[in-house]
């Protein structure tokens, strides 16, 4: 069984001009209201599933940019949902919420495959940030899919997150001040930001500082 529910009344709701879709798995419709809450301040459109068959149905189906799932509920085996997901739809993450010290149980979902781990229940600002982290990511690789930036494109963001000015990018690369500030209004276009310090933000909730020096 499942449901959708959204914060606009059932109507797709744009996140930074992208429709996040989260499917939220739990036996016991009286233990959501944080999950929802969260979700809600996110402007994420969610599905409702109490069995674990039609959660993995929909993955199978249907996209999805973040499951989350109680680890033991009425009807919902999160580690088992997580091990089937990982199965059928392997590039959504998983975020699994167990019970309070109950390590056994966040080891197996973090050796599972799960992308987080958060005590049940969550406090909502924690919670928040955790969902807000992973749905950025998801995010990221929507808008680089829909128009990935190209290599020029790239060692200029390379060199803008390290601190390199217009100037000494256009050195670099050998192209001209102006050259380095089309490519950089593209990348910023393509990334949806609309300052540096939006785009180094978006940048670090993305992932793209990891590996850069």
């Amino acid at each position: 069984m499942r449901d959708t529910w959204s914060p606009s009344g059932g109507q797709e709701v744009d996140v930074g001009r992208i429709v996040t879709r989260v499917f939220y798995a739990d036996g016991e419709r009286t233990s959501t209201g944080t999950v929802q809450a969260a979700l809600h301040q996110l402007r994420a459109e969610v599905t409702h599933f109490d069995n674990v068959k039609d959660c993995l149905d929909s993955l199978r189906n249907k996209e999805c940019h973040l499951l989350i799932s109680n680890a033991r509920r009425p009807a919902v085996d999160g580690v088992r949902l997580l091990l089937g997901a990982k199965r059928v739809a392997p590039s959504v993450p998983v975020v699994l919420l167990v019970d309070q010290g109950d390590i056994r149980v966040a080891v197996r979902a973090i050796k599972g495959g799960a992308i987080d781990c958060l005590e049940r229940p969550p406090e909502k600002a924690h919670l928040v940030s955790a969902i807000d982290a992973v749905l950025q990511g998801e995010i990221k690789n929507i808008l680089l899919q829909k128009d990935p930036l190209t290599k020029t494109e790239d060692r200029v963001l390379r060199l803008i997150l390290q601190g390199h000015t217009t100037a000494e990018t256009g050195r670099r690369l050998h192209r001209s001040r102006r050259t380095v500030e089309v490519h950089r209004c593209h990348i910023m276009r393509k990334l949806e930001v609309h300052s540096m310090v939006d785009l180094v933000r978006r940048c670090a909730r993305m992932g793209l500082l990891q590996d850069w020096p």
